[in-house]
């Protein structure tokens, strides 16, 4: 596998080779305002694109995006079934692959196979890139049309993980480790040692507020379990697509065996519990509120590597007053290459959007994929998020802008940074794509600039530390990383007795996991956790066991050919 692994890939594909001002800074006055209704599963803000990227929007294109997000509106199922029902969805739709493939047989999505070719960044995205054409080549009946595409295409190839962190693994403050003594961990009994001793050493946060080791949040949780639990079951090998389980070799088993990695992680909490290390808000909260926690150092236990862009900065990193990874001897963390596929996610036009308007629509998603678009969807604005150098390298500045929601210039149209962010919460090419005008990807953590900056105090006691020159590199050398390919198929929807037990089972699982995670004692714990298996084999569990098994069979079978097997 570890010939697979590529660091610091720069593959310039030709199709992002376009100019970066495409699009005028001003419209003529002619232009009528178009308010669009944009169905984004993916969005966590409901209403109109307000703030800088509003003002962007306005600017360029006369439009307002306004927002309607499943994920906020309460109920985001019903939300879809009523606007479905209703022959409209949205004008701009985004969802799951196979929500999207649903919506396309119900008469929901627009064909643009035509219409693409008009706009340049679109137009390489479906010639030069195999991710458009395989995605919409495997709708049954499709035959060359396009109907959506795949978000967050990465330029690189199927093979290369670019980051220099784990998407997942144990992040933790390297001022309060190095406080204990940076003790080894050869397991996870170790980590809520490390934990305890530092909870008893740092009971509060820099200001004085109480800190958790540990803190969850229950509002992205789904059929499948709680959300923190899914990405932890990474750290030991597996991740749980349904009911089951792929590892990294391709392995597919029940999520809910004994010994698979949803119990392991499960038991993992509740220890941590019963030693009074988990936030006791942990189940009623939502991510807002663990958020607000993270931006203020309350946590010291972080796993996601976007987590620690709310508190990390150089400064801090200096101080060595920042979160870095301390690697667990015992875990084989399974790891996803750049999504050069997409992520599983599609967006495409509303069927009753008029042609006009699908043009202005389309106008606006190929500037989202031009180098312009992605520079400002991924670095930010120029003069506040980043300089350009003599040599057109970007070096960033205000580091702090979006975990301090710092205030942006008139200019650029005011209010918070992060809350006038892109509330469309999905990108046209992944971050780690190769920007063609710098050489570089979008995103700034591997920016020249941003790695030379990058060696702290804390990085260079860490690597000294580890013997290794950053977290992936002694991931490799220890044979913790396993990076697997990353690959997006259309797969088949639930029939209705399936879906019926996923959605019974789903209810089940994740009442039962909260409950495993505050438990009393081991017995308690054992209990229920085989009571909830009893429960979920009576409503049908096996079927859909059986029917996911065959599901991502495709999906391992993918992988296998993209490493040429």
């Amino acid at each position: 596998m570890e010939k697979f692994i590529l660091i610091s890939v720069v593959i310039i594909m030709t199709f992002m080779g376009c100019d970066r001002k495409q699009q005028s800074d001003s419209l003529p006055q002619t232009i009528s305002t178009y308010t669009f209704e944009f169905y984004d599963q993916a969005a966590n803000y409901m209403g109109p694109q307000t703030g800088w990227f509003g003002k962007i929007m306005k600017d360029k294109f006369n439009l307002v995006q306004n927002m309607i997000a499943p994920q906020t509106a309460g109920d985001g199922k019903q939300l879809y079934q009523t606007r479905a029902s209703s022959g409209n969805l949205g004008d701009v739709i985004l969802l799951d692959n196979a929500d999207f493939i649903d919506c396309i047989r119900s008469g929901l999505i627009k064909d643009i196979t035509q219409l693409v070719r008009d706009y340049p960044n679109l137009a390489r995205l479906v010639d030069d890139h195999p991710a458009v054409k395989t995605w919409n080549n495997a709708i049954e009946g499709a035959n060359g049309t396009i109907y959506g595409f795949p978000l967050q295409i990465a330029n690189t190839s199927p093979t290369t993980y670019s980051d220099e962190l784990a998407y997942t693994s144990p992040l933790i403050p390297w001022d309060y480790y190095s406080g204990i003594g940076r003790p080894a961990m050869n397991n996870l009994d170790d980590l809520l040692d490390v934990l305890d001793l530092m909870i008893k050493k740092y009971p509060t946060n820099p200001a004085g507020d109480k800190a958790f080791p540990i803190s969850l949040w229950n509002s992205w949780d789904s059929n499948a379990g709680i959300e923190n639990v899914l990405q932890l079951t990474k750290w030991y090998g597996q991740e749980v697509n349904g009911s089951v389980s792929i590892d990294y070799n391709g392995l597919i088993n029940d999520a809910m065996d004994d010994a698979g990695a949803y119990r392991k992680i499960l038991n993992f909490f509740y220890k941590a519990n019963q030693r009074g290390l988990v936030d006791p808000d942990s189940f009623a909260q939502t991510w807002d509120t663990v958020n607000a926690k993270h931006t203020a150092k309350r946590v010291y236990l972080l796993w996601n590597i976007w987590m620690w862009g709310f508190w990390n900065t150089t400064d801090r990193a200096n101080q060595g007053n920042a979160y870095i990874t301390l690697p667990v001897a015992d875990m084989t963390i399974y790891q996803p290459s750049d999504m050069y596929y997409g992520n599983g996610r599609v967006w495409g036009i509303g069927s009753k959007v008029s042609d006009a308007n699908t043009k202005r629509l389309l106008e606006y998603m190929d500037w989202l994929a031009s180098p312009e678009g992605l520079t400002i969807v991924h670095s930010g604005l120029e003069g506040f998020n980043y300089t350009v150098g003599s040599d057109g390298k970007y070096t960033r500045i205000n580091e702090n802008a979006l975990m301090d929601n710092m205030e942006v210039p008139a200019s650029f149209g005011g209010g918070g940074y992060s809350d006038g962010l892109n509330a469309m919460n999905e990108w046209m090419l992944q971050n780690v794509s190769i920007n063609p005008e710098t050489g570089e990807s979008y995103v700034w953590d591997y920016w020249s600039s941003t790695i030379e900056k990058n060696k702290t105090m804390m990085t260079n006691e860490w690597a000294a530390h580890y013997g290794a020159p950053n977290v992936i590199a002694y991931m490799q050398n220890q044979g913790i990383l396993k990076v697997v390919p990353s690959v997006n198929a259309v797969l088949p929807s639930d029939p209705t007795d399936i879906a019926l037990i996923r959605g019974q089972c789903g209810t089940i699982i994740r009442d039962y996991s909260w409950r495993l995670i505050f438990a009393g004692n081991d017995v308690e714990f054992n209990n229920m956790w085989t009571d909830m298996k009893r429960q979920l084999a009576g409503l049908g569990w096996n079927d859909m066991v059986a029917f996911d098994t065959k599901k991502y069979q495709k999906i391992v079978d993918l992988r296998n050919a993209a490493l040429g097997n």
